[in-house]
């Protein structure tokens, strides 16, 4: 009988978003088993429990055998941060599973792409594809045949309705209302609250 040696499961970050990631992993009855935080004077200490190991550059010193990433790195307004992390790892040979909190919703044809995050009580409807690295936050709701592009990030309580489209590292505030088939270009920014009722370019913003 082969015997699979156990991945150890590390959450890139620190801050509140990277709580978000560690607490749907304990929904699911994983744990994590270190931060890696670009501070330096953090390594040692501990956040929930849980010992930061390392910068950053631990990360070239980390067997991508028996290493499971998950991204912790949030996005306040800015997905760029995130994306390259993601990136970088990526061509190093990690592994980033798509998370789904144990609350979560997804449909059974909906396509999810490595290291996308569906948080607590986000729904995410048939057909629907999210992105690798995109986070589907609290409470979102991803309708049929939505299209999330890589990187993107949907915030708390936010809808894309039937057939949206959200280009990769595009922003969408908590509470945003997307409505059916539109369209939102890559890196662009809908703040929160707000209800898109046009297309919007690539880079253009949407702000009260």
């Amino acid at each position: 009988m082969m015997v699979t040696k156990r991945k150890d499961n590390l959450i890139l970050g620190t801050g509140g978003h990277a709580k978000v990631v560690l607490a749907a992993l304990a929904s699911r009855g994983e744990s994590a088993q270190g931060w890696v935080d670009p501070r330096p004077e953090l390594v040692g200490t501990r956040i929930a429990g849980v010992e930061i190991i390392g910068t950053d550059s631990i990360l070239e010193k980390l067997s991508v055998k028996t290493t499971l990433l998950y991204s912790g790195v949030g996005a306040a307004r800015d997905t760029r941060r995130r994306a390259e992390l993601f990136e970088r790892c990526r061509k190093i040979g990690f592994c980033f599973p798509a998370l789904i909190a144990a609350s979560a919703e997804v449909s059974s044809s909906a396509s999810l792409g490595a290291g996308c995050q569906i948080l607590t009580r986000a729904v995410v409807h048939p057909d629907a594809v999210i992105g690798n690295d995109a986070v589907v936050n609290t409470a979102a709701v991803i309708e049929h045949d939505c299209r999330i592009g890589a990187h993107a990030f949907i915030g708390p309580g936010a809808v894309l309705c039937g057939g949206a489209e959200l280009g990769d590292g595009a922003f969408v505030g908590a509470g945003a209302i997307i409505l059916p088939g539109i369209r939102i270009g890559r890196n662009a920014l809908v703040a929160a609250g707000m209800t898109l009722r046009r297309d919007l370019a690539d880079g253009r913003k949407v702000v009260r």
